[in-house]
């Protein structure tokens, strides 16, 4: 009996506790220990109060950014471990978005919104508006095995979302990056989702789209591990905010929809990538430049169920840019016993594919010259 009256009297200081209200700018225990609410200070800075909250989770804890919209002025620094089974969430509440505004933040090469230097963290139901670089970030070896999940990264100093440095085994999924712009260079950094720069292995993007980037939707620039993009879109990438009217634009915004890897020839270029990358079920379209770019990978390269049009030279919106890259623009054999497969691959328009590379079923066509790639140093 005693053990009965026990257990309703801990049940109705529960209720009791979780019926108190939220105090805005505080960071409180939620009904169970492991949900950290956070509410918007309703200031020009919430960064005390978010830091407040990181600081306090651990391993299996849920940080649950209450408010709609929040405002900082320094990037969001997640510098600890969750653990397997046991991650640490980030998230906003409800169903929409909660905006995440970098706008006062000044703008730099560190100047970034979510900084995610650790592992085993799960993002989730973000929107990281107006960093003054990237919108997130993960970078070097021990920022691994995180996700990304319906999240958007928009109007970025630098590409939206970028995966670098050994950065390996991440997860990207359900989410967009759209209309960023580097104002320093020109368009000429600020990719959609950038994969790049000697990320690690594993890493993966699913479901998400890519559109209005200065530069590309997707760069795999100088990666040697393979990346894996499944049921993902580029739209519109390469012009300001897929404007191709606008006078922002310039000739050092690439503008292909999916690049894969590679770099160019010295002296631009310092290597080759060797990230044998996997592109299945993806839509390339209406892109400054190519809609599917080797840009000279030396790699085995595989496409399945792909589909592009109006990119490159067949794009009709891009009357005053000149390029000859087309939908599939894979010109160059890779050499070294690598081929680049197309399955059941698809477009309306033009193809630069090498005669030796291997095409099964769909309508691409592989009639340019075997041409081995361009010298580089290694």
């Amino acid at each position: 009996m005693k053990k009965i009256v026990c257990l309703v009297a801990s049940a109705a200081l529960s209720l009791s506790l979780s019926s108190l209200p939220q105090l805005a700018g505080s960071v409180q225990a939620a009904s169970t220990p492991q949900t950290i609410q956070v509410a918007s200070t309703g200031a020009a800075d919430d960064s005390a109060v978010l830091k407040s909250a990181i600081a306090k989770a651990q391993p299996g804890d849920t940080i649950l950014l209450t408010s709609g919209a929040y405002k900082f002025k320094s990037p969001i620094l997640l510098n600890k471990d969750g653990a397997v089974g046991k991650t640490i969430k980030l998230q906003g509440s409800g169903k929409t978005r909660v905006r995440l505004d970098f706008s006062a933040e000044p703008d730099g090469d560190s100047s970034y919104g979510i900084n995610v230097q650790n592992a085993y963290w799960e993002l989730t139901n973000l929107d990281v508006y107006s960093a003054g670089d990237n919108g997130i970030i993960m970078k070097g070896a021990a920022a691994n095995h995180n996700t990304v999940t319906n999240c958007a990264t928009e109007n970025n100093n630098d590409a939206g979302l970028q995966i670098t440095a050994g950065a390996h085994d991440n997860t990207v999924q359900n989410s967009d990056s759209f209309n960023n712009y580097d104002i320093g260079t020109k368009g000429s950094n600020a990719d959609g989702f950038a994969c790049k720069l000697q990320a690690g292995a594993g890493n993966k993007f699913i479901s998400c789209n890519s559109y209005g980037n200065a530069d590309d939707g997707w760069d795999l620039l100088g990666t040697d591990e393979s990346v894996t993009i499944t049921n993902c879109t580029a739209t519109k990438n390469g012009f300001y905010h897929g404007d191709p009217k606008n006078a922002l634009n310039n000739a050092g915004m690439n503008g292909d929809g999916i690049k894969l890897g590679g770099n160019q020839k010295p002296p631009k270029g310092t290597h080759r990538s060797l990230g044998a990358h996997v592109v299945t079920g993806c839509k390339s379209y209406d892109n400054k430049a190519a809609g599917f770019s080797q840009n000279n990978s030396a790699a085995n390269l595989y496409l399945e169920n792909c589909d592009a049009d109006r990119n490159g030279a067949d794009n009709i919106l891009n009357a005053n840019q000149k390029t000859t890259k087309s939908n599939f623009n894979f010109p160059y054999n890779p050499g070294n016993g690598h081929v680049f497969t197309f399955k059941n691959c698809t477009t309306k328009g033009k193809c630069t594919i090498y005669s030796a590379a291997k095409v099964i079923g769909g309508n691409v066509y592989a009639t340019a010259p075997n041409t081995p790639l361009p010298d580089i140093n290694n």
